[in-house]
């Protein structure tokens, strides 16, 4: 009973969380330009939108769906707020649940709570700079719920997400090197007899998926005008005050905690350990398409760097376990 009461309270506090996060969204970035989001969503519907816009399809088609329901009780323009509303609080109450069932795995509960209180406080640091980037919270969703799967070993469940999360954003693919990275290759990344070679088998199908979901998108809506080209955004990005600003947002969103990750790295489960390098592996993209001072980029990644944070503390992890536990894939839990 005290179990379940624990996560009923977790559960109401991170309902809150939710609201509390899409009403600051909502008022800050969202209501201010309602009337560019609704031209942009429309362009996205008929595959007009400037490129890679278009083909972020996901959240705007179900957007649409709940629009179309909602228009029947309400205006336009309130049923369109609302519809991605209700998908905000959605992703972000999922996210932040799966983030908290990620840190459990290893972490005592309360403990994987500081954590998750920690990322949502930090959340709305990653809520400027844009007017319409409704699919940033499910990237975010999508890759800890993947992370969670993978710990748990449900090889089809990730087929499915990985199949979202490409239809959500081209970055699902780091998806991809975040299983090679904790699952596929076990306690050594070296020699590839080490390899668990049925799984790579999963590894092959996952990359079928976002390779069909990414190709298939491009054929089917063709190319458009991108919203900036290479050297626009670079020479946005090397303005001082952009660097400025993007050193001092880089450094504020996980603040201690990037200390933490690294003081707690070594003591870390090895799972978190191998996924905090998928970072690495998407920082070039960052430095080369992204705008740096956009800080949303880095939500996937939050539940990650303060889970090695957490390994800092003496009592965090779940002492049954041993430091660095190793994900050796089954093939059990397939779906």
């Amino acid at each position: 009973m005290k179990s379940r009461s624990f996560a009923f309270a977790v559960g109401c506090v991170l309902l809150w969380l939710a609201l509390t996060l899409a009403y600051i969204y909502f008022h800050n970035i969202e209501k201010p330009m309602l009337e560019a989001r609704l031209i942009l969503h429309r362009q996205i519907l008929e595959g007009s939108a400037p490129s890679p816009y278009q083909y972020r399809v996901l959240v705007p088609f179900l957007a649409e769906g709940i629009f179309r329901v909602e228009r029947l009780f309400f205006p336009d323009f309130r049923a369109f707020a609302l519809s991605y509303i209700a998908l905000n609080v959605g992703a972000l109450l999922l996210w932040l649940w799966a983030g908290f069932a990620l840190l459990r795995v290893w972490f005592r509960r309360e403990y994987a709570l500081i954590g998750t209180l920690f990322v949502a406080a930090v959340t709305p640091l990653t809520f400027y700079d844009h007017y319409f980037q409704p699919w940033s919270f499910w990237e975010a969703l999508f890759y800890t719920l993947a992370l969670l799967l993978m710990a748990q070993r449900r090889w089809g469940w990730l087929g499915l997400v990985v199949l979202l999360a490409s239809l959500n954003r081209e970055t699902g693919v780091m998806i991809l090197p975040a299983f090679a990275l904790t699952v596929l290759m076990g306690q050594r990344l070296l020699p590839l007899k080490k390899w668990h070679w049925k799984v790579a088998g999963w590894l092959a199908l996952y990359t079928l998926l976002w390779g069909g979901v990414f190709l298939g998108l491009r054929w089917l809506r063709p190319a458009t005008e991108p919203v900036g080209t290479l050297a626009h955004i670079w020479q946005f990005n090397i303005q001082p005050a952009h660097v400025f600003k993007a050193v001092v947002n880089w450094t504020l969103f996980l603040g201690g905690f990037w200390l933490l990750a690294g003081l707690g790295y070594r003591r870390a489960p090895l799972f978190l350990q191998r996924a905090a390098w998928v970072l690495v592996v998407h920082l070039p993209l960052i430095l080369v398409w992204g705008v740096w001072l956009e800080i949303r980029m880095l939500l996937p990644y939050a539940f990650t760097f303060v889970g090695l944070g957490l390994a800092a503390f003496p009592d965090a992890l779940i002492p049954s376990l041993p430091p660095s536990p190793s994900p050796a894939p089954e093939t059990r839990g397939e779906g």
